[in-house]
């Protein structure tokens, strides 16, 4: 299989990354051939979530379900894009597989740089929760450059191991929020006008993913519209390279009944930033 390798991982840790490598890599081909054009970008029907789905949006997430029943001997495949979930070998074995086939699909469509496929792998019997994702992959749609991870074993770019960054404070963060569809209230005003920089990116699972490597200190998420497909993946990438995620309440994310319920997030390289922007958002 292609790719860097990733070190410092037990044999079934460094296999399992290396065939969601190979994953992103054989994805690339396809999101390249369905990628819209400028007047390409009419909706074709509507998701799971009621939100529009473009072609793409179905194309990728056909091609996911057969990759995975291909690579593996059973699970089931859970996707914004389905009403119903895709299962096949053995029925009471395999993994959970929660997918996002085209994270940030608006900036997708549109050309823009941050759009990802993202891949939460859970124990078949396990609740949807950031604490039961034991595999995950977040990759550029664009270009080879997969972000993995394995429960206690890590997570990865490049075959480089993730460190989030160090900060601490709030008033040093370099942050992302988004605002989609959101005013901020004063509180949110605030903390984006304090904080040591502000970026929007339109994709969860590319900023979480920024986060995890050291780019960004912090990102938030208070407007509880965000769905367990978008962050899932890219959760563990967060916490396994050091950093904490929560809601806006501090609880934890899950367990979740279906991918339409709706949280918020709040996501730090530490969890005394987490728990300062926690503070600034709620006082």
């Amino acid at each position: 299989m292609n790719g860097a390798p990733v070190h410092d991982t037990p044999q079934e840790s460094h296999e399992m990354l290396t065939l969601l490598r190979q994953l992103q890599t054989d994805s690339l081909q396809v999101l390249d051939r369905v990628r819209p054009g400028p007047d390409e970008r009419d909706a074709v029907g509507v998701n799971a979530k009621g939100d529009n789905q473009q072609a793409f949006d179905v194309a990728a997430d056909e091609w996911i379900r057969q990759w995975l029943s291909q690579h593996f001997d059973s699970g089931v495949v859970e996707s914004e894009e389905q009403t119903g979930a895709f299962e096949f070998g053995r029925r009471d074995e395999g993994f959970r597989f929660i997918v996002d086939p085209v994270d940030g699909s608006d900036n997708f469509a549109r050309g823009l740089p941050l759009s990802a496929i993202s891949l939460a792998i859970l124990p078949r019997e396990t609740s949807l929760s950031t604490d039961g994702v034991v595999y995950a992959l977040v990759g550029d749609t664009s270009e080879p450059g997969a972000l993995v991870a394995a429960r206690g074993d890590g997570a990865y770019a490049h075959g480089q191991r993730l460190h989030t960054s160090e900060t601490r404070r709030r008033r040093d963060a370099f942050m992302s929020c988004e605002l989609n569809h959101w005013a901020p209230d004063a509180a949110l005003a605030d903390l984006m006008r304090t904080c040591s920089g502000l970026r929007v990116y339109g994709c969860a699972s590319r900023a979480l993913c920024l986060v995890a490597v050291g780019a960004l200190d912090a990102h938030v998420d208070v407007r509880s519209r965000l769905t367990p497909e978008s962050f899932l993946a890219a959760s563990l990438l967060v916490t396994e390279a050091g950093g904490h995620i929560c809601r806006l309440d501090g609880g934890a994310l899950g367990p979740f009944q279906s991918l339409q319920d709706r949280t918020t997030l709040v996501a730090a390289s530490t969890r005394e930033l987490a728990e300062e922007i926690i503070d600034a958002l709620v006082r």
